[in-house]
Parts: structure tokens; C-alpha cells; sequence
């Protein structure tokens, strides 16, 4: 009866340990809503929109939002980033938590033959996390909040890389296209002049110097052909597919579409506002911030113990210790410059930003001045000599080699102006990248 009596109270005593200890604990660690978070957060700063319906079939011609789609879905870093979102949600509900309690127990044999204790029971918490719990808390709160950032900055980034291979890839396409004309005008060329050769009316300096620049056009071509095989392979890996044979072919980008002119006082600004990175940066500060009230908190415990003897004495023993932290300036020296090295990292990446932004604002309104106002003059002014020219060819007053270096003429300034074409959207993708992901809080 005796014996029971003592479990009765044994029981009763943990339980209320137990239950004092979780009790502040009832945070979910379900991270559902986190995500979803990241990826709204991801679409108020994407400059198009994603339609995860989309379901690309490799035998098909690949557009750009197909593109898009599928990358999203097969981004292994991506995925990465929204485990770590899991992992953080899980860390919070930790930090909630107090220490982990230890209990330890012993059973005595009495050998003298008089009194002895046979059985000690003891339970032991770390008082701490009484002080420092809000600050893990927010600590690990704003961990969280890094890592939603980090996914969706992810999501901005892949739109980007995506767009821009697109982009390669269509631009690539084109390029080969001319230069197979140019192989095609220096076939006609040599035609002309072996006949001229036959006829006694052209040298074979002429012939050899015809047939050179036809070499030069087949290797130019081989060339193409081959950036725009290494052009395909990277879409693919950047859509998370580099295993993949081959890519059949792309629906071509539309490069005619541009955005308004903006001041680089207005994009800095935007930049500011919407780049996720220094969102990132900024909540490494406030986590750092957060932990100066971790550093050095008092180490104090707890204990409460159980105790029977052989003379069927009980007793409940309450009692506590007190840890002397010989280093807590030490701590909270390596905590506040923990602290300084975010701020001056913030700081860094800010002035990184404002380079970014000014430097790829010069390089896009370069090249669309070229592409917008001296490509269609220099394509309008070889068209008109084109036109010129097969005037006089009619008439007879121009030789048949003139009238295809004219021609050549226009196919140089094609191919000068699709590559300014490719690099103006491309410079357009990555202005919209470093601004934040999109140009939408200006354009509205």
C-alpha cells in the first residue's frame, strides 16, 4: 500500500513537471502557409505570368512561358530553397520550446542493516529559456523570413536566366538564317564568276578571291550552327533538363515589345523597394539584432526531486543552480559584432545595387540607341542602295557581282541589327532583374 502510495505521488509529480514545461508550447510547425508566401511573394515581382498549367512536350516547338512553367517545377534549387522554408517554420516551433528537461533516478540497497534510501527520483530544467525565449523566437522568426526571400528571389531569378536563353536561342535561330543567305549570295557569286571565267571575262584571282569569301561564310555558318546548338543546351539546363538529347525547336521571342524610357533616380528607387536580396540582408540585420539577447542570458536550473527511504520516510526536495559565465562579455562582444558585420553587409550589398542599376541602365540605353535609331538607318540606307542598284542591273549598267555585294550589304545590316535586337532584350531582362524582377510599379 505503501509502495503504490509512493508511485501515486511519483506519477503526479512528473506529470505536473511535464505539464508546467509545455505548456507555452503549441506552435504548429506546418509550413503550408509559408510557402504559399513565398511563391505570391515571387509573383508581385515577376514581369510575367506563370501558368503552371502548362505542360511542355519535348516534340513540340517551345515557347518562352512553356519554358518558364517548366523550369519552375524542375528547379532542384528551388525545391532546396522551400525545404529550408519547412526547416525554419520547424525551428521556430523548437524555439518555443524550453529546454529539454532531464530526469534521472536511482534504486539503493541498504547493506548496514538499519536505514537506507532506496529510491531517488530527480528532475532537472534549465530556467534560461525564460529570458531569452522571445528573443530565439524572433530570432528564428526572421531566419524564416530569409528563407521565404530566398525562394522567391530564387523565382525571380529563373524567370530571368530563362527569358534570357529563350531569348539566345531565337536570336541564334535568326542568325543562322542570315548567314545562310550570305552562303547562298556567295554560291551565286561563284556561279557568276567561273561563267565570267569560261567566257575569258574574269581572272582566277577573281575566282579565288569568290571562293574565299564563300570558305569564310561556310565557316562563319558552322559557327552559327554551333552556338545555337550550345544556346539550346543551356535553355535546357536552365530549365532544369541538360539531359535532354535535343531541343526540336522554340516559338520565337517577340524582341519588338520594349519598356517606356525611365531615370535612373526612378529605378534606384524600385530597386530599393523590390529587391529581395537586400529584403534577405535586411532580415539577417534583425536577426542579428534579435540574438544580442542571447548572448549572455542568466544560466540558472531548476530541480525537484523525489525520495523514499527504508524507514518509509518521502520527501519532495525543490532546489536550483546558478552557472557563472566567465566569458558573458565575451559573448556579447562577438554578438554586437555579429550585428555590425550584417549591418556592413547590408550596406555593401546596397551599394552593389546602385552599380547594378546604373550600370545596366547605360548599357540598355546604348544599345537601344542602336538598335533603335542607327540599325533601321543603316538598314534603310542599304535597302535604298539595293533598290538603286537593281534598277541599274536591269537597265544593264551593273554587273551581276556588284548587284549580289549589295545585296550582301543588306544581309550585314540584318545581322548587325538582330544581334542588337538580342542584346537590347537581354539587357532589358537583366534591368528588370536587378530593379527587382519587373518594371510593373512604374509602368501602372
Amino acid at each position: 500500500m505503501v509502495l503504490h502510495s509512493s508511485r501515486t505521488t511519483l506519477q503526479i509529480t512528473i506529470q505536473f513537471i511535464i505539464a508546467t514545461f509545455l505548456a507555452s508550447c503549441a506552435s504548429s510547425i506546418d509550413a503550408t502557409k509559408d510557402v504559399k508566401s513565398a511563391t505570391m511573394l515571387a509573383t508581385t515581382r515577376l514581369p510575367v505570368l506563370i501558368d503552371e498549367s502548362l505542360v511542355w512536350n519535348p516534340s513540340e516547338p517551345l515557347s518562352v512561358d512553356a519554358a518558364i512553367s517548366y523550369a519552375i517545377m524542375h528547379d532542384a534549387l528551388l525545391q532546396r530553397d522551400m525545404a529550408i522554408i519547412v526547416q525554419r517554420r520547424a525551428e521556430i516551433a523548437q524555439a518555443e520550446l524550453p529546454a529539454n528537461p532531464t530526469f534521472s533516478g536511482a534504486f539503493g540497497v541498504a547493506i548496514d542493516g538499519l536505514s537506507g534510501a532506496p529510491i531517488i527520483m530527480q528532475g532537472m530544467q534549465g530556467l534560461s529559456w525564460l529570458w531569452t525565449r522571445p528573443d530565439r523566437i524572433a530570432a528564428s522568426e526572421q531566419t524564416l523570413q530569409q528563407a521565404i526571400l530566398t525562394a522567391a528571389n530564387r523565382t525571380v531569378i529563373i524567370v530571368a536566366e530563362v527569358r534570357t536563353a529563350h531569348a539566345e536561342v531565337s536570336e541564334d535561330m535568326l542568325h543562322v538564317q542570315a548567314v545562310e543567305s550570305s552562303v547562298s549570295l556567295s554560291n551565286k557569286a561563284l556561279e557568276i564568276t567561273s561563267e565570267l571565267v569560261s567566257a575569258g571575262e574574269a581572272s582566277l584571282d577573281e575566282i579565288d578571291e569568290v571562293t574565299l569569301a564563300l570558305e569564310k561564310n561556310k565557316h562563319l555558318l558552322l559557327s552559327k550552327i554551333k552556338t545555337l546548338k550550345l544556346s539550346k543546351l543551356k535553355l535546357l539546363e536552365v530549365m532544369g533538363c541538360p539531359d535532354y538529347i535535343e531541343l526540336v525547336s522554340i516559338i520565337p521571342n517577340d524582341f519588338s515589345a520594349q519598356p517606356a524610357d525611365f531615370d535612373e533616380r526612378t529605378l534606384l528607387e524600385l530597386a530599393i523597394k523590390n529587391r529581395l536580396d537586400l529584403a534577405t540582408k535586411r532580415a539577417v540585420v534583425q536577426q542579428m539584432s534579435a540574438e544580442l539577447g542571447l548572448a549572455n542570458p542568466p544560466l540558472l536550473s531548476g530541480t525537484i526531486g523525489f525520495n523514499e527511504n527504508f524507514v518509509d520516510r518521502q520527501a519532495i526536495m525543490g532546489g536550483g543552480s546558478v552557472t557563472i559565465a566567465l566569458d558573458g562579455d565575451a559573448k556579447e562582444a562577438i554578438a554586437d559584432s555579429k550585428l555590425k558585420q550584417a549591418e556592413l553587409n547590408y550596406i555593401d550589398a546596397l551599394r552593389t545595387v546602385q552599380y547594378e542599376v546604373r550600370s545596366t541602365l547605360e548599357q540598355y540605353l546604348t544599345v537601344q540607341e542602336q538598335s533603335e535609331v542607327i540599325d533601321p538607318a543603316i538598314i534603310a540606307t542599304t535597302n535604298m542602295r539595293l533598290r538603286r542598284a537593281n534598277e541599274m542591273f536591269h537597265r544593264g549598267e551593273l554587273h551581276p557581282l556588284s548587284l549580289i555585294n549589295f545585296q550582301q550589304e543588306v544581309l550585314d545590316a540584318n545581322i548587325l541589327a538582330i544581334e542588337d535586337k538580342l542584346t537590347l532584350a537581354t539587357t532589358r531582362f537583366n534591368l528588370e532583374l536587378v530593379v527587382g524582377g519587373t518594371f510593373r510599379d512604374i509602368t501602372q
